[in-house]
């Protein structure tokens, strides 16, 4: 009797256990599944680019709009499930064209995993770094020494890491970041999966299986402290109940960089929320930072909005 009890309890105790690593590894895969957004058509006056990552994992699609006089240049990083055109959860040609209109050119890419980039896993920024500094490579390329880079979200957090380890990043504007992977993925965990935390620890175990990344090494706050007197921008919606405010304080008084926080509410919803505004203020970071001009283009931003 004694010894059926036992095998029924380790039977049981199997199940379980296999039930557990299948929730897990159903919660891991998703995490680590990017949603492609669909790319809008190539827009007039851009080129369609295409350069491999810095780790050469990944081959990244791009459009390049190109300044008639050139002062620097400007790569455009989105986040989670978005793409080219959509870094901001609004569209931002308009907002590129107006750089272009001051001298910058603009060079808006495809993270690894999204639009028309190469497959890859979801590695909230430790690998996704790679691919911004495949992007300042191809600048470099070109002839540009020093690039700015305004990114949002996940993006923002993958920008933070290639910009400590790049010096040729030469002004960042990191829009709604996280600070710590591990501790967002803890606060959002119920909601984003319905499930009790109980299930994160194997979730991340077998996201680390399937990405070769421990996840919660994801940490752009500890990259931030390498930027102490670079020009650094923080930008972040005062309302924004997926990555809280309180991050970007974070990040921005590691650094020692301006914040700029906004009276909306949604994530990533500084743009959305002013688009005059939100171009006027990066046409004033990027044109003190990476030389550029900043009068009249908002005009120019105001008519390809109408």
């Amino acid at each position: 009797m004694n010894t059926a009890l036992a095998v029924l309890a380790l039977g049981a105790l199997t199940l379980s256990a296999l039930a557990y690593v299948a929730v897990c590894g159903a919660v891991a895969w998703r995490f680590t599944t990017a949603r492609r957004a669909v790319v809008p058509t190539l827009p007039a006056g851009a080129r369609a680019v295409r350069f491999p990552a810095r780790d050469g994992r990944a081959h990244l699609e791009a459009w390049h709009l190109r300044a008639d006089k050139e002062r620097g240049a400007v790569i455009f990083v989105h986040g989670k499930d978005a793409c080219r055109g959509d870094e901001l959860k609004s569209p931002t040609l308009a907002l590129a064209r107006s750089l272009v209109h001051a001298g910058l050119s603009v060079l808006m890419i495809d993270l690894r995993g999204h639009g028309s980039s190469s497959a890859a896993r979801l590695t909230y920024g430790k690998r996704e770094r790679f691919d911004v500094l495949g992007a300042v490579d191809w600048l470099n390329a070109q002839g540009h020494a020093r690039v700015g880079v305004l990114s949002a979200s996940m993006g923002a957090s993958a920008a933070l890491m290639a910009a400590a380890e790049e010096p040729a990043i030469a002004a960042l504007v990191a829009d709604s970041a996280f600070a710590d992977f591990g501790r967002m993925v803890e606060r959002q965990f119920r909601k984003l999966s319905g499930l009790p935390r109980f299930f994160l620890p194997g979730a991340l175990a077998l996201a680390r299986v399937l990405t070769g990344e421990d996840l919660r090494r994801a940490r752009p706050i500890d990259d931030a402290r390498a930027l102490a007197g670079r020009p650094v921008l923080v930008v972040h919606s005062e309302g924004d109940r997926f990555v809280p405010v309180d991050d970007a304080r974070a990040i921005a008084g590691a650094i020692g960089a301006e914040l700029w926080t906004t009276a909306t509410d949604r994530h990533i919803g500084s743009f959305g929320g002013d688009p005059a505004a939100y171009t006027q203020r990066m046409l004033d970071f990027f044109g003190r930072h990476l030389a550029v001009r900043t009068d009249a283009p908002l005009a120019l931003h105001e008519r390809l909005a109408a």
